[in-house]
Order: structure tokens, then C-alpha cells, then sequence
């Protein structure tokens, strides 16, 4: 069925509800169409700017309330398609992340001086985009994977009131502020939740990382699934580490890392063992709750499935075909058809799925911004999100689930 502008409307989410009358006055700081980069950052300096005057971190967050009310619109009423809205919640967090590592390293160096290199250069940090961002595949109540890397050990530079310290205990400190900004929920509530569990050592490591360390862990302790999370690692801040290419080095060491050109029995069991861990999940997850059976992104056929299969493929056959190496899950699957390593019909009926699947999550997501991937057990919901996509649901049958159940197969 065409999609129909007049089927859904996006006030009727209550996320959206609250914020029209909460930020009623700020709505029109956004400027029009798909927001970028660009757009978000004079939007954040915009709130920061008098008359509003906010501090950084109030100016993010007011920030994230405006741009998801813009991509509610822009979805449901609109049908803007996905890329857009993956790519404009992508650029939210660039730019939330640019500003805040700003903020945050003008604090750190007035505290400890600046963490001068021995060649007499600012030491590199780069931010790390892990999973979704760093496939500028942002889900709009996503949480953001983030790994810190700085670029070689020694100390600061001190100074006039600053204290020296190690260039890990500098950026560490940074980190922390970067959660302060990004992170923690106030009155305007988060930006984006931000989790550091795919760092070197887990939540057990620090929480930022050398190269020699990272360079290190890789060749003594990286494991199988670790192959799968860097897959889609992106530098996402500072902009300057892109245009400069310091991240070049970082991209070094994670390539061969994830694509192998020789893969011996034990690298295959180790993928069968994280297939079987992410189904035993959605099993447990659904034991004694039918309803978690209508989980889009962990049950059978879901979109964590259509992820597996496709980095399944580029990690075990990427060591010889350069050509798959991309991020993107529907880029990737173009390219593995491409190159002959999965048949053009079942590319195309992954895709379709993958972006109806992604679709149906955002809808869920946009009635209370809750990170949730659960149909919702309420009438009047499901059938918002049914008509939000030109489909049709009654009491004698819903076009939503029938058409989850293809997909699904």
C-alpha cells in the first residue's frame, strides 16, 4: 500500500506531546528539513546564545528533544526514509560528541596543562563509534558504543595552576566529562546513554586506552566476538583526526584485526557460539512472556539476525574480498550480493525486511522515546503504528503483524 501522509500523525506520540508544550518556544531554533551536523550544532549554539543562555550540556540535551520531534514528523507524516532518519540521529550524536570533546579538553588542559606528544604535538584522541554509529545506523532511542583511544603514553604539560599528570589520567578525566555532558539524565534528560563495554577488557579496563595498549590487546587477547564489534568502528571526534588522517593510524591496526586472510576451525566455532548466544537470549528473554515474541530486533528473524548473517559474512570472507568491507548492514548486503557470496534474491528480500523491521522499531520507539523494540500490547498504539505505514489493522486481522510474520519467516 502507498504510503499516505493523512494516515498517521506524529502528535500523536506522546513523546512528541511533551515536547510541544514543554519546548514550545525552542521548536522554531531548528531550522527546516532533514537535520545534519551543521544544523545541530548551530541549533546547540543557538540554545547556548542568548536569550536561552543554556550551559552546554542543557543546550545538548534540549537539542535531542527538537531534533527527534523534527524526525517523528518527518517519518510518520512524510515518509522520510530510513537513511534520513539513521543519518540524522547519526549527525546528533557527531556533533553532540564534537562539542562536548571541545568542552571537555578546554577543561582538562586548564586543569593539567596540555598533553604535548614528544614531537611537540597535541597527542591524538580519538572517539570511537562502535555498532550504529559507527554505521551511521543510529536508531532514535539508540545508546551510543563508544571506545576512547589516545595516542601514546607521557605527561602533561602542566603550568601556571595546572597540575601534571599521565596522558592516561588526563583523558581519563576527559571521559568522565564526557559522560557529564553526554550521558547523565537531568532535567532535560539525557543526549544519548553512552556505554564503554566494548573497550579493551570490558568493564573490567580502563575506561580509555592507548594504542600500544589497544595494539596489544588485540594480538594477545582479542576474542572472536571483539572481531565482530570493530567491524563497524569509526572515529566520529574530533573532525580534525579525519581531516588530518591521524585516525589512519587506528584504522590500521583494527583492519587486520577484523578481516583475517586465513581463518582456522576455531574462529568458525567461535561464530557458532555467538550465534547461539544471541538465539539462547531471545529465548530466555521470551520464557513465560508470549509478548516478547513480538521483540523486532531479538527474536527469531529479527533484526539482530539479519546483523549476524550479514557480519557473519564480511568477518569470515572479508580477508579476501575487500570489496564487502563496508559498515553499513544494506550497503554490505548490496555488496556481498555483488560479489557473488549470497544469491541477488535472498540480498533483496534481507534488505526489504531489514528496513521494515528498522521502521516498525523507530515507530515503537517514537510513543514514549523509550528504548524498547516491543510491539506494544495497547489497540489504539499498534494501530498507529500500522497506519504510520500504510497498513491496516482490525479486529479480525492486522497488516502490521501479518507482514511481520513474512519477514520474519
Amino acid at each position: 500500500m502507498p504510503f499516505s501522509a493523512a494516515a498517521a500523525e506524529a502528535g500523536y506520540s506522546r513523546f512528541v506531546q511533551r515536547v510541544r508544550r514543554r519546548y514550545a518556544a525552542e521548536l522554531g531554533l531548528l531550522g527546516a528539513g532533514v537535520p545534519g551536523f551543521d544544523e545541530v550544532t548551530a541549533l546547540a549554539a543557538a540554545l547556548a546564545a542568548a536569550p536561552h543562555a543554556l550551559p552546554l550540556a542543557d543546550a545538548l540535551r534540549i537539542a535531542r528533544q527538537l531534533v527527534l520531534e523534527r524526525l517523528v514528523q518527518l517519518d510518520v507524516e512524510q515518509g522520510a526514509p530510513l537513511d534520513a532518519v539513521t543519518g540524522a540521529m547519526t549527525a546528533l550524536a557527531e556533533a553532540a560528541l564534537e562539542l562536548a570533546l571541545a568542552d571537555a579538553l578546554r577543561e582538562a588542559d586548564a586543569r593539567h596543562g596540555v598533553p604535548l606528544a614528544a614531537d611537540g604535538r597535541r597527542c591524538d584522541f580519538w572517539i570511537v563509534g562502535m555498532g550504529k554509529l559507527g554505521a551511521r545506523e543510529l536508531n532514535v532511542s539508540s545508546d551510543i558504543d563508544l571506545v576512547y583511544v589516545y595516542g601514546d603514553e607521557g605527561h602533561t604539560a602542566g603550568g601556571a595552576g595546572a597540575r601534571p599528570v599521565s596522558f592516561h589520567e588526563y583523558f581519563a578525566f576527559v571521559a568522565k566529562r564526557l559522560y557529564a555532558l553526554i550521558g547523565e539524565v537531568t532535567e532535560h534528560g539525557f543526549v544519548f546513554r553512552v556505554d564503554l563495554a566494548l573497550r579493551p577488557n570490558g568493564n573490567s579496563g580502563p575506561p580509555v586506552a592507548s594504542l600500544p595498549m589497544l595494539e596489544e590487546y588485540f594480538l594477545v587477547q582479542g576474542r572472536e566476538w571483539e572481531r565482530f564489534a570493530w567491524l563497524k568502528s569509526r572515529v566520529v571526534a574530533p573532525r580534525a583526526a579525519l581531516a588530518g588522517g591521524s585516525a589512519l593510524e587506528l584504522r590500521a591496526l583494527v583492519t587486520p584485526f577484523v578481516y583475517r586472510r586465513y581463518l582456522d576451525y576455531g574462529v568458525f566455532e567461535g561464530l557458532r557460539q555467538l550465534h547461539r548466544k544471541i538465539r539462547d537470549e531471545a529465548q530466555r528473554r521470551a520464557a513465560g512472556r508470549p509478548e516478547r515474541a513480538n521483540d523486532v530486533k531479538l527474536s527469531r528473524g529479527g533484526i539482530r539476525e539479519i546483523e549476524f548473517i550479514v557480519q557473519l559474512l564480511q568477518v569470515v570472507r572479508g580477508g579476501q574480498f575487500p570489496e564487502i568491507r563496508t559498515r553499513r548492514t544494506l550497503r554490505a548486503l548490496e555488496c556481498l550480493a555483488a560479489s557473488g557470496l549470497m544469491k541477488p534474491e535472498t540480498a533483496r528480500a534481507l534488505a526489504d525486511g531489514y528496513v521494515f523491521l528498522r521502521r516498525v522499531e523507530h515507530r515503537i520507539q517514537y510513543l514514549d522515546d523509550q528504548q524498547t523494540h516491543l510491539l506494544p500490547g495497547d489497540d489504539d498504539d499498534l494501530h498507529w503504528i500500522a497506519r504510520s505505514l500504510g497498513l491496516e489493522c482490525r479486529a479480525d486481522a492486522c497488516g502490521l503483524l501479518e507482514r511481520l510474520d513474512e519477514v520474519r519467516e
